[in-house]
């Protein structure tokens, strides 16, 4: 569908969809993995979906699930500027090849070589997610926009007033019907590793990215260093990544210190649902956290400078409105997770209530069955509303987008370049430590579950709900799309 500028196209919303969705790499992690699982729910409700990107290990449950997978080239890390052109001749020959009726990017490079290739050239319609902690303000304003969470979106709304394109809010879902309380395979996970049954095991499921999760997952070494004397209990790390070595050599100075195996780092699993299940408590931040909740796990989320809080009824609004992450003020927050940690272990009682509360709030508001429903609605939406942007728009983006990576590219050899900018503390900080807005109701009430079998079947029991205070015109209130 081309669309000429200052048009609405009438779009029949029950018809069958040819979508292009480019991931950025499909190495294992969390936005890489909700596009995976969105792109083959949308596939599963009948869409033709073809899904383009580097070539990695998610790429296997594309083609398990018959989702036809286009491998492109490797968006090498620190190389975005040296591969912007063969990775832009690529994807507009792919899109000319395919002639999907939308491209559906995800994150910095690919939205941007889609715009500034099959959108401005040949008037395809785009949609792009951003699943960074914040928005890049040179990303182009008239592309209708998704991001993860409710704070997100305002900020967006705040930083960019001119923006005219819609934000949708789509929060990580998590499969609640194929990962779920009892999920086989978890006696099996602990009797490898030598897990016992009357020990406790608390597991982090992460990226070893050293941005974000390396300093977290250090403390949770070192906090299992002091509590391991006093409990039967072990840490399970699931993953790889550059901050590996690290990690093994400080697990390894534990247990030498502790004269047993109290740190276990298993390498990446491709498929960690037993490690899930194997869990007694649970740390971690985003989409690891929601899978750990769709399995009925207490949890401990995971942030930057010391961040730890256990997620319960207390914290849960603050979680829905930041997401399941947080900025703490400082230090590594050792004490934080050891006073935490600490009493979990310690409360059995305390396990079981905040585990039923975290699979009701998982199942209530981040299914991926409803966030496939509402992508699809967003697809439709965005092929209603697609405004083919102005010339002014396109010379000013990409002027933007030039100076950006080109002060990347000059402060690189003098060592001045920021890591992973856009979800550095710094840009970050501000929103998070904001109080939530006084008019957010995240529909919460007591949440129970009723437990119905080892098949993830349930029931989720509430009561009426407060009513909310208006919220902000325009403005998210939850796991919704906004356009």
């Amino acid at each position: 569908m081309t669309s000429n500028r200052g048009q609405v196209s009438r779009i029949d919303n029950g018809r069958r969809l040819r979508v292009l969705v480019v991931i950025h790499h499909l190495s294992v992690g969390g936005s890489q993995r909700c596009a995976v699982d969105l792109a083959i729910g949308v596939h599963k409700r009948g869409h033709d979906v073809t899904v383009a990107g580097p070539p990695g290990p998610l790429a296997d449950l594309l083609v398990d699930d018959g989702v036809p997978f286009v491998p492109l080239e490797n968006d090498r890390p620190g190389q975005a500027v040296g591969q912007a052109l063969p990775g832009y001749k690529r994807l507009l020959d792919l899109t000319r090849e395919l002639r999907p009726e939308l491209v559906h990017s995800y994150e910095l490079t690919p939205s941007i070589l889609t715009y500034a290739g099959a959108h401005l050239r040949d008037c395809v319609p785009m949609t792009m997610t951003i699943n960074s902690m914040s928005v890049p303000d040179f990303m182009p304003p008239s592309v209708p926009l998704q991001v993860c969470s409710p704070l997100i979106a305002s900020e967006v709304r705040e930083r960019l007033p001119s923006r005219q394109g819609p934000v949708g809010v789509l929060e990580i879902p998590t499969d609640t019907v194929n990962q779920y309380p009892g999920f086989p395979g978890a006696a099996e996970f602990r009797s490898r590793l030598g897990i016992a049954p009357d020990e406790l095991a608390v597991v982090i499921v992460s990226r070893f990215a050293r941005a974000l999760k390396q300093e977290g997952l250090e403390t949770a070494i070192r906090a299992t260093g002091r509590l391991a004397p006093h409990h039967r209990m072990r840490l399970v790390l699931v993953g790889d990544g550059p901050a590996m070595p690290d990690l093994r050599a400080l697990a390894d100075r534990t247990n030498a210190a502790l004269g047993r195996e109290a740190v276990l780092l298993t390498g990446e699993i491709l498929d960690p649902r037993p490690a899930y299940a194997a869990a007694d408590v649970i740390v971690g931040m985003g989409g690891s956290l929601l899978r750990s909740m769709a399995f009925g796990k207490p949890c401990i989320v995971q942030g930057e400078r010391g961040f730890f809080k256990i997620l319960d009824m207390e914290s849960a609004r603050e979680f829905r409105w930041h997401g399941f992450f947080g900025i703490g003020g400082g230090g590594s927050g050792e004490e934080r997770l050891v006073a935490q940690l600490g009493q979990l272990l310690d409360d059995a009682p305390m396990r079981k209530r905040n585990g039923d509360f975290a699979l009701g709030l998982v199942r209530r508001h981040y299914s991926l069955d409803s966030a496939v429903d509402q992508q699809i609605n967003w697809y439709y939406k965005t092929l209603e509303r697609t405004v083919a942007p102005t010339k002014f728009e396109a010379a000013k983006t990409m002027a933007a987008i030039s100076a950006w990576f080109g002060g990347r590219a000059i402060k690189r050899p003098t060592g001045r370049e920021k890591v992973d900018y856009f979800n550095s503390p710094e840009r970050t900080e501000p929103g998070m430590r904001a109080p939530v807005p006084h008019w957010f109701d995240p529909d919460l009430g007591e949440l129970t579950t009723a437990r119905t079998g080892a098949t993830g079947a349930h029931r989720v029991v509430t009561p009426t709900n407060r009513a909310a205070a208006p919220a902000p015109q325009g403005t998210p209130t939850g796991a919704s799309t906004t356009a």
